[in-house]
């Protein structure tokens, strides 16, 4: 027994070598953002009460960031670091400084017996600290002991900086107010993914959420709002609100702890204070700022672009030259945002006080466009960069730079500003090719407002769709942009709007894990960068946020459905999960995806009217990892093929701004991709504005004569947006695309809700007709009253109303 015994010793002794490297060979490195020099090496560095912890003795920031180490270790895993004077001979984490490496890199480390962390600054210290975090577990990121889990790091050589030195986010607080704690959580969350600004949007005309003690109507007025309102800001008119008042702000006292929190993570807080637009919230508490203080003001309960602005007056610029002196004592960021943006000029137009100050100031109209836009500036628009650069001065002279929204550059640019292109990449660029620095926030791809999964199924947001895989796609600087842009353009931030987030949880929703993929794009080289890869990384960055109490949207773990057709080629259904390697089951008679159901291997084309009931799901080791998607698919006559319209689509379907990134659909355009709208959103549906007397007109060649009998298509009710459903259709036919054959004509009639927005299929059956094109004339659904029907504005007292269809089937 004794000797059976002793010969399984040995044989066990004999593979332990082969079991360590099948060990070492799963070793995994699943940092976010990626480091830009990473070497895999064998052997894991464990971690017990026998480690030591070397820190040279002259570097106390950086013993600080060592000593938040070993607390996290003592916290979550029981294991307490004891301190050495060297790390000769001992099994330890030593804490090197090296001079003339970057300010922000590093270098980490990890053999079995040894990690090193060096760098020159405390900075770098701290994102080799971030790194060493995510490759222990999940764990370490809680607040409670976990001896369960694997106390050990991955043997590893990273040498690593960053790509931009702005990688921010922002978080607006007007909108809806955040609980300090949040922001606590929030700024963690920037620092576990090596980001280093926080831009905290403070003022704005749903609410003043910073204390000026000069002012203190500010946050006593205008921190307040006595309603706000009920779902999207276009689906009723009169809008509809909850009737509760809503309000909060930030003591100084406040401000001045989280800033100090800020810093010890490594974070700028650039805080906005919004002029010369957006100023409700002020004016209500300050009359005297408008152009007319006869007027009463109120902190809005909704959202949009008001008339109501500062004026640019010598009591305005006292007014805020109060508050910034204040702001500055709270934020010792170098910039300050004063926002610019969305600053509607009509009450400077129809100021007498405002003509008076343009002629004075010898602003004109431009008579030739400018050389940074391309686009002719009225005197107003320049006007705007009087207040602009009046304000930069000022804050230079406290030893502070401006940062604006792009439409800064409107009129001329304040001479040391940094714009913050949100309209696109346009405004960044411009600003770079003149000289400026940028920062790139192009709402195309980083608002995290916007949808990032199927509109039916996801929470009310401004509109948009932005998958995690479009944010993670943006590459700031192109390749082949020139040597200016290249220098100048300084970071990329993702913007939080707030409309629609009315808790901590919907923001958590709406920023993760998108905020991920524009903390790589910000670190990392694009070189570096790699989709599927990123995906890999991002399982165990969904366990980190869980361990830290946010709820990201989990689209990642789900299946997206679309369709797509190239030229001339039939509509195909994608199936798609960003989950890495999981399998794709679907089903199409209704019943629940299962292990045991069709597995999807590459696209199939959409053949008839037979999936109305597709649904698909992922699976990993035959377990299911999300939710099940179904989306509605209808096959016919029309499907994938492309199609002319007499009128310039407004909003267009499934293409959206730069989203053709992602080759996205451009032949059907949304009205033959076998997808019908709904009721969600604006997002899939194609607008037309329709002239009076001029029906729209789809035309479709079916490439050869073909037997139709039925047309089905869907329109949207929505007043509010200036939207009636179809008020009849017809139908003709043509042999050469030429002389059209009138066969069939329906007047429509729908009974329409009192509010709201609704969607209305219709169809119209005729005798079968051969055809080798198609027209189908859609009426709009008649005329709509202005303020009546719809929020007042400029335009007619009646108007056309507009058509918006979604797919056009022919059967």
């Amino acid at each position: 027994m004794k000797k059976s015994i002793s010969l399984l010793l040995l044989s066990l002794l004999m593979i332990t070598p082969s079991c360590q490297k099948t060990k070492e060979a799963v070793n995994e490195y699943n940092i976010v953002p990626n480091p830009n020099q990473i070497l895999p090496q064998e052997g894991r560095f464990e971690l017990n009460n026998k480690v030591c912890l070397v820190v040279p003795s002259d570097a106390p920031e950086v013993k600080s960031i060592a000593d938040s180490l070993a607390g996290q270790l003592k916290l979550t895993a029981g294991i307490s670091l004891k301190e050495a004077e060297s790390a000769d001979g001992k099994t330890a984490i030593s804490f090197v400084v090296q001079e003339g490496m970057p300010k922000e890199g590093y270098k980490l480390s990890v053999t079995p017996s040894l990690i090193t962390l060096t760098a020159s600054q405390p900075n770098g210290f701290f994102y080799g600290v971030q790194t060493l975090y995510q490759l222990l577990p999940p764990a370490i990121y809680g607040k409670q002991l976990d001896k369960k889990a694997d106390w050990s790091v991955p043997a590893v050589e990273i040498e690593d900086s960053p790509r931009f030195v702005h990688r921010g986010l922002m978080l607006d607080v007007c909108r809806h107010y955040v609980p300090i704690d949040y922001i606590y959580k929030f700024i963690d969350l920037l620092a576990m993914n090596k980001m280093n600004v926080f831009h905290w949007h403070l003022t704005d005309d749903q609410g003043w959420r910073i204390e000026i003690k000069k002012y203190p109507k500010l946050t006593e007025i205008g921190s307040k709002r006595e309603k706000t309102l009920v779902d999207y800001y276009y689906v009723n008119y009169p809008q509809v609100f909850d009737g509760k008042e809503h309000g909060g702000y930030y003591t100084q006292e406040q401000i001045k702890e989280v800033v100090a929190y800020a810093a010890s993570k490594y974070i700028n807080v650039v805080p906005e204070i919004e002029m010369p637009g957006h100023a409700l919230a002020a004016l209500a508490a300050y009359p005297e700022l408008s152009c007319d203080s006869t007027q009463t003001y109120k902190v809005s309960p909704t959202w949009g672009v008001f008339e109501q602005v500062f004026c640019p007056s010598e009591t305005t610029f006292k007014f805020f030259e109060g508050v910034i002196d204040e702001v500055i004592e709270l934020f010792p960021s170098e910039y300050i945002h004063i926002g610019g943006d969305e600053c509607p000029k009509t009450a400077w137009k129809n100021s007498a006080f405002c003509q008076q100050l343009i002629r004075q100031l010898g602003l004109k109209d431009d008579t030739t466009p400018s050389k940074i836009d391309g686009i002719k500036h009225s005197k107003e628009d320049k006007l705007q960069s009087y207040f602009v650069t009046r304000m930069e001065k000022y804050l230079n002279g406290k030893g502070k730079n401006i940062i604006g929204w792009d439409e800064i550059l409107e009129g001329g640019l304040a001479p040391n500003a940094t714009v913050m292109s949100w309209r696109g990449v346009e405004g960044g660029m411009n600003a770079a090719k003149a000289g400026h620095n940028a920062i790139m926030t192009p709402n195309p791809y980083v608002y995290l407002d916007y949808y990032q999964e199927e509109p039916e199924i996801a929470p009310t947001t401004i509109g948009g769709y932005n998958t995690l895989k479009k944010t993670y796609s943006y590459n700031p600087v192109p390749d082949d942009a020139d040597e200016l842009a290249k220098k100048h353009i300084i970071g990329i931030q993702g913007n939080i709007w707030r409309e629609y987030m009315q808790t901590s949880e919907r923001t958590d929703y709406q920023a993760f894990p998108r905020a991920m993929a524009i903390a790589e794009t910000a670190w990392t080289q694009n070189a570096n960068k790699d989709w599927k890869n990123f995906c890999e990384r991002m399982v165990t960055e969904f366990e980190r946020l869980k361990v830290m109490n946010t709820q990201p949207c989990l689209n990642f773990f789900d299946v997206n459905i679309n369709t797509h057709a190239d030229e001339n080629g039939p509509l195909m259904v994608l199936l798609e999960s960003f989950y890495p390697d999981a399998e794709i089951r679907y089903t199409t008679d209704g019943s629940e995806p299962s292990k045991a159901s069709a597995l999807y291997e590459k696209p199939f084309v959409l053949e008839g009217n037979i999936f109305p009931s597709l649904k698909a799901a992922a699976f990993k080791d035959g377990k299911i990892l999300g939710k099940v998607a179904h989306k509605p698919l209808y096959g016919n006559l029309l499907t994938g093929k492309p199609y002319t319209v007499n009128y310039t689509m407004g909003w267009t379907g499934d293409i959206f701004d730069e989203n053709d990134v992602l080759g996205a659909d451009q032949t059907t355009f949304g009205l033959t991709n076998g997808k019908r709208g709904n009721n969600a959103s604006y997002t899939p549906w194609c607008s037309f504005g329709i002239v009076e007397g001029k029906d729209l007109e789809f035309i479709v060649h079916l490439d050869k004569p073909t037997q139709v009998s039925k047309v089905i298509f869907g329109s949207l009710f929505n007043p509010a947006m200036r939207i009636l459903p179809a008020g009849g259709v017809a139908v003709e036919v043509s042999a050469d695309g030429k002389q059209y054959t009138p066969i069939a004509e329906k007047a429509l009639k729908h009974d329409y809700p009192e509010t709201g927005r609704i969607a209305f299929t219709d169809s119209i059956e005729f005798e079968p007709t051969q055809a080798t094109f198609l027209k189908v004339k859609i009426k709009n659904g008649g005329t709509l009253r202005n303020g009546v029907n719809f929020e007042k504005n400029n335009g007619p007292e009646v108007i056309p109303a507009e058509l918006w269809i979604d797919e056009i089937e022919a059967y």
